[in-house]
């Protein structure tokens, strides 16, 4: 039953949504904004490598032009880098470079390949992108005569969307929601105020329950990075991780071909292939790593790398 309510929910929030206002930034300058780190605070006890996640400015539905969306991004990503997992997370410098652009999807799905391609060259694992908005659902009453009111209750829904920068597949898509009740009587004079005072009393504990999912999304999922570099054909294979996620000398890493191609209205993604051989770390360095092939295989740039726990 919650099923149906929340589909119908995302019907509501997104029929006849408008289009996004375009930041001041075009593509090609994406790509080398500044981010700043949060720091990270909660190791797991097993040998991991950490994940490095971009979150993005969230998109507020009723004003997609205001800079609402992106406070709340920020509050989310601040809760996300205290959630248990080996999580960098990581913000955007100059947050109108990476909003979305175009109208906003009936599923909330917020997906640009040309974002996620910005992510993934700047060696993030996880793009996050999300959207948001307040809705009227029903009227109660509350009291009982002669004290008796009614209530007009609101609804405030988030959608977060993870995606696997590496492959361009989204790995979940998650709505959740909190609900405010405003006395009907003070509803036509806090007209102007509403989303802003339904979000104030709701967002705290969907922001919570929203980087709870995140973190566990991304702890199951196994690390990926890419070859970036051959040298000597290919005596030396460059990867785009080094020290700040955990890769140390004599680390060994599994190099996947590439499968089959999916393609949807969403997105467009690709699955790991075979297994085509094994590479062995003999330099570190801040973001990137030097590797030997341990057999001959098609070693190629771009092909994804694995660390199996």
């Amino acid at each position: 039953m919650s099923y149906i309510i929340n589909l119908f929910l995302i019907i509501l929030l997104f029929s006849g949504c408008g289009s996004v206002k375009k930041g001041v930034k075009n593509v090609s300058e994406k790509g080398v904004d500044v981010l700043d780190a949060a720091k990270y605070k909660i190791l797991p006890k097993e040998k991991s490598l950490k994940k490095k996640v971009l979150v993005t400015p969230f998109i507020c539905a009723w004003d997609p032009a205001s800079d609402y969306g992106t406070k709340v991004s920020i509050k989310f990503a601040e809760r996300l880098k205290h959630t248990p997992g080996n999580l960098l997370v990581y913000l955007p410098k100059n947050p109108s470079s990476w909003k979305f652009e175009g109208r906003i999807p009936k599923l909330g799905i917020i997906y640009d390949p040309e974002m996620v391609e910005d992510a993934r060259d700047l060696n993030m694992n996880y793009l996050i992108t999300g959207v948001m908005d307040v809705m009227a659902v029903e009227r109660k009453t509350n009291g009982v005569w002669p004290f008796r009111h009614y209530d007009q209750v609101f609804e405030a829904v988030l959608i977060v969307n993870v995606i696997d920068t590496v492959t361009g597949a989204i790995i979940e898509s998650r709505m959740v929601s909190g609900r405010y009740a405003i006395p009907l009587k003070d509803v036509p004079k806090l007209k102007d105020r509403i989303n802003q005072i339904v979000l104030k009393n709701t967002i705290s504990e969907i922001i919570r329950k929203q980087a709870k999912v995140v973190s566990e999304v991304v702890q199951k999922d196994i690390w990926k990075g890419r070859i970036v570099a051959l040298k000597r054909n290919p005596g030396i294979i460059k990867i785009n991780a080094g020290k700040d996620v955990g890769i140390e000398k004599g680390m060994i890493l599994t190099v996947y071909s590439w499968g089959k191609e999916i393609h949807s209205d969403i997105c467009s993604f690709k699955c790991l292939g075979k297994e085509i051989g094994k590479i062995k770390i003999i330099k570190v360095s801040k973001d990137y790593s030097l590797a030997l092939p341990l057999n001959e295989a098609d070693y190629r740039i771009g092909l994804p790398v694995v660390f199996k726990e």
